[in-house]
């Protein structure tokens, strides 16, 4: 590689890599990889919804919580 391609990340230097050494493969090996990291993609964004969709409950619990402290607090002074 000379100076004016070189990567600009360790990040990029193993995209490079792996690209390359993918090149290398039987058409049918790569089609199965895209197969498998289709479904892998698939699998992490199914897994990323569920982790904010617990957060947001989390977060709702919390609020929820932080107000019936509020509401009892004020309940108290009221008497």
């Amino acid at each position: 590689m000379n100076d004016s391609q070189k990567p600009i990340s360790t990040f990029d230097e193993i995209c490079h890599l792996t690209i390359e050494t993918m090149r290398k493969m039987d058409m049918e090996t790569l089609l199965q990889l895209k197969k498998q990291a289709t479904r892998e993609f698939d699998r992490a964004k199914l897994t990323k919804g569920c982790i904010e969709l617990a957060l947001s409950l989390k977060a709702q619990d919390q609020d929820r919580a932080i107000k019936e402290a509020d509401d009892s607090q004020q309940s108290l002074l009221d008497d």
